[in-house]
């Protein structure tokens, strides 16, 4: 999984099934309402993507580590 916290609004890469495993916990556990839903990466074929809108701490995705 890759975040790209340079870009606004944030985007998070990765697999769809790590995706969705990650935005269940940042919804769960820390109220992430504000994120686009997962959708293909058009940059890479075997990817997929969706965006945060609102602040977040990078520790979060740390967690599921």
């Amino acid at each position: 999984m890759n975040v790209a916290w340079e870009r606004n609004p944030v985007s998070v890469h990765g697999s769809k099934e790590e995706l969705q495993k990650l935005l269940d916990h940042l919804r769960r556990e820390h109220q992430l309402q504000k994120h686009s839903l997962i959708m293909p990466d058009r940059e890479s074929d075997e990817e997929a993507v969706f965006f945060i809108y609102q602040s977040c701490d990078p520790k979060w995705f740390m967690e599921l580590k």
